[in-house]
C-alpha cells in the first residue's frame, strides 16, 4: 500500500475587528483579510500528490482570473500521520 499524503487548503476572509463589533448591511465598520485554518482537501497516494497539488492550483488561478483576488487560496502537503 502506497503512502498517503494530505492536500490541504485554506483561503481569506474578512474578519471584524471593529471593537463593538458593528456590522452596517453586512458591511463591517472596521475589518481585515485573515487567513482560515487548514483544511483537508483530500487524501490522495504519495506518487499522485505533486500531480493533484498542481490541479489544484492551476484550478485555483483560473478561479482568482475569473472572480478576482477574493478567489485566492494557499495550498500544501502534508504527511498523513494515521
Amino acid at each position: 500500500m502506497s503512502e498517503r499524503i494530505i492536500i490541504e487548503t485554506r483561503r481569506r476572509q474578512e474578519a471584524n475587528t471593529d471593537p463593538m463589533r458593528r456590522c452596517y448591511n453586512g458591511a463591517y465598520a472596521k475589518s481585515e483579510i485573515v487567513w482560515t485554518a487548514w483544511e483537508t482537501l483530500e487524501f490522495v497516494d504519495k506518487d499522485k500528490a505533486s500531480t493533484r497539488l498542481k490541479f489544484w492550483k492551476e484550478l485555483n488561478d483560473y478561479a482568482v482570473s475569473e472572480r478576482g483576488p477574493s478567489a485566492k487560496k494557499e495550498f500544501r502537503i502534508v504527511e498523513a500521520t494515521c
